[in-house]
């Protein structure tokens, strides 16, 4: 009897939150979510294969949820329903896509269609819920301190460097990732070139320097590496406290402003990437820095004051030393901020001003840079040429024996040693062999477009199959690098076969082998395929495909209240993910600057205090 009323309470509770069609259509779509996830769970299970590092199951649990809020029902958030359903279609299509072609043969496309339209609703119901968070947020109220705010800076940066030092002691005095090889072999052999960021190569060689003018220590190498570490740790430290001050005082809750800093310093990622001795580890912190920057100057109603200017020109100049092709996305930045600023005359004038005085610092500090250090120009043509270069490698692998005689002539001339090698996830292979002179680009152009002209197909996929980490929340290629020795989160090593020629290049550079745990701790968390990619919160955080969609998501909330100046810290990082998906492939250092910047938007949008309108419910 008891359990018979309990049973009609619930309905009764139903029944009020929901009418008759609402229910029946709120059933129908979380019945058809639940078949297609569980018909793709055993598909996968019979290929050996378990899916998406548990970020689907955590996907689907909260489409079923919004669901049960009604939110499949919201009329007006931001966007009309046809847009709305529009946008779901795409995101879900593209996560299917994704799960095709990672598992071959899996299904037909009729069986992914039907997965794609069955789980669009579930989509639609958490996007609406998202969107209407996003549109509760009370806004921009600016709140300063000064002493208060010096306390929070120095005790948040105490507390991430000292974070730091825990991965610090682990790989004393530094990791040695693949890419400072090179700039080794600069420092020490073949001289100076601006192939990778000169600036970050002469912060190397100082460090490097100081070490050997330190006699009393036992190894300048040690010592100079170890340097170069502490000083990368401290500009980090700097810039994730400098952050979280920003945050607090633009409204964000306090205890996410806590979860920041914690996070900073105790976050696995952040604390190898700090000792890592890569150039994307301090660029991305300054784009970071400047997100926050452009963010207040999109929400002034008034031109800064002058020291704001100044600290802005310095750090706008700054970032485009240390990363080389960051000058295209900074570029469109400025014309674009320009355009939303032509009306106001004063503020127009002095941001022209801000940005001339900019791009001329730069100029003039890297002119210098090059002139002192003698550094040669070594921008390689074949960088620029991963897209044609896998685009042309996909036909030649599989329709190779449909090319014709002109075809591979022109392969042979611009591939000496034979055709080009295809692997989908990267393009040094399909590049490597290509020589940058003008009759030989010329050759490739043409082939690139006769191809393309017979093969749209074949070149639309090995573009997105080159990308697939950008758009694809279960990817696992960022992951694999093609080079056996680069394979993990991190890419923290270097390859076995270049031992020798490291030891020539830093002699006394021997990692301490004394914290075995710690060591296997970090290599745990970093390695590619260890049970963190099971766990959904954080293999979803971990996704650089993540990091797209939440950038996505911010522009979308931004054009849907008609806030259009809200854009504008995100055009820089719009054009910077444009230069990496012609860029040679997905690594999580590349898209760490995005993973930073695009977090803190996301907290200025969704962490701040609420409203109390439900508008936008049906």
């Amino acid at each position: 009897m008891t359990k018979s009323r309990d049973k009609g309470v619930a309905m009764k509770k139903i029944t009020e939150r929901f009418t008759a069609r609402e229910l029946a259509l709120t059933v129908c779509c979380a019945l058809a979510a639940l078949l297609c996830a569980g018909r793709i769970f055993l598909l996968l299970r019979g290929t050996g294969s378990v899916y998406t590092m548990g970020i689907f199951p955590m996907a689907l649990l909260f489409g079923l949820y919004c669901l049960w809020k009604k939110a499949l029902f919201y009329d007006e958030v931001f966007f009309s329903v046809p847009v709305r359903m529009l946008l779901a279609a795409g995101f879900t299509g593209l996560q299917v896509l994704g799960l095709f072609w990672s598992h071959a043969g899996i299904a037909s496309a009729a069986e992914a269609f039907v997965w794609t339209v069955c789980l669009t609703p579930a989509a639609f119901a958490g996007q609406n819920v998202l969107f209407s968070l996003a549109g509760r947020t009370a806004g921009n109220a600016v709140c300063r301190n000064k002493n208060a705010e010096r306390k929070q800076f120095w005790g948040a940066f105490a507390l991430i460097f000292g974070g730091f030092c825990i991965p610090f002691a682990t790989y004393y005095p530094a990791i040695m990732a693949y890419d400072v090889i090179p700039q080794l072999d600069q420092i020490r052999i073949s001289g100076l070139t601006t192939h990778h960021p000169l600036i970050h190569t002469l912060m190397l060689k100082g460090c490097l320097a100081m070490g050997e003018f330190l006699a009393f220590l036992p190894n300048a190498d040690r010592a100079g590496l170890a340097m170069y570490a502490l000083l990368q740790m401290a500009v980090m430290a700097g810039c994730f406290a400098w952050v979280s001050v920003f945050l607090r005082r633009h409204g964000v809750f306090r205890w996410l402003c806590c979860a920041f800093v914690l996070c900073a310093a105790f976050f696995p990622a952040h604390g190898m990437l700090a000792v890592s001795i890569t150039k994307d580890t301090i660029y991305g912190a300054l784009v970071m820095v400047f997100t926050a920057f452009v963010w207040e100057l999109a929400g002034s109603r008034a031109c800064p004051e002058k020291g704001w200017l100044v600290r802005y020109v310095l750090l706008t100049a700054v970032l485009l030393l240390f990363r080389n092709n960051s000058v295209y996305a900074w570029v469109l930045y400025v014309l674009v901020i320009s355009l939303c600023t032509w009306k106001n005359r004063a503020f127009f004038g002095r941001l022209l001003a801000c940005h001339g005085a900019a791009l001329l610092l730069y100029l003039m500090v890297n002119g210098l840079l090059i002139h002192a250090a003698s550094a040669t120009s070594a921008t390689y043509a074949r960088e620029m040429l991963s897209v044609p270069a896998q685009q042309i490698a996909r036909v030649v692998q599989y329709h190779g024996e449909e090319l014709t005689g002109e075809d591979m002539t022109a392969l042979s001339a611009v591939w000496k040693e034979g055709l080009p090698e295809y692997e989908p996830a990267i393009a040094d292979r399909s590049k490597r062999d290509i020589e940058g002179d003008r009759e030989t680009l010329q050759i490739l152009l043409n082939e690139w477009v006769s191809l393309g002209l017979r093969y749209p197909g074949e070149y639309t996929k090995a573009f997105l199959l080159k990308n697939k980490g950008m758009w694809d929340l279960t990817d696992t290629t960022y992951l694999n690098d093609v080079y056996t020795y680069a394979k993990g989160y991190l890419q923290i090593t270097y390859p076995s076969d270049q031992q020798v020629y490291m030891e020539a290049l830093a002699p006394g550079y021997v990692r301490h082998q004394k914290l075995q745990i710690l060591q296997s701790l970090y290599r745990y968390f970093a390695a590619g395929d260890e049970l963190w990619r099971y766990c959904p919160p954080m293999a979803l955080v971990m996704q650089p495909a993540f990091y797209t969609y939440l950038l996505l998501f911010y522009c979308l909330c931004c054009i849907g209240p008609k806030k259009p100046l809200r854009l504008l810290p995100a055009v820089f990082l719009l054009a910077l993910w444009g230069t990496l998906l012609f860029g040679p492939c997905v690594l999580t250092r590349y898209m760490y600057p995005l993973m930073l910047a695009v977090t803190v938007l996301a907290l200025l949008l969704l962490g701040q205090k609420r409203q109390d309108n439900h508008s936008g419910r049906s």
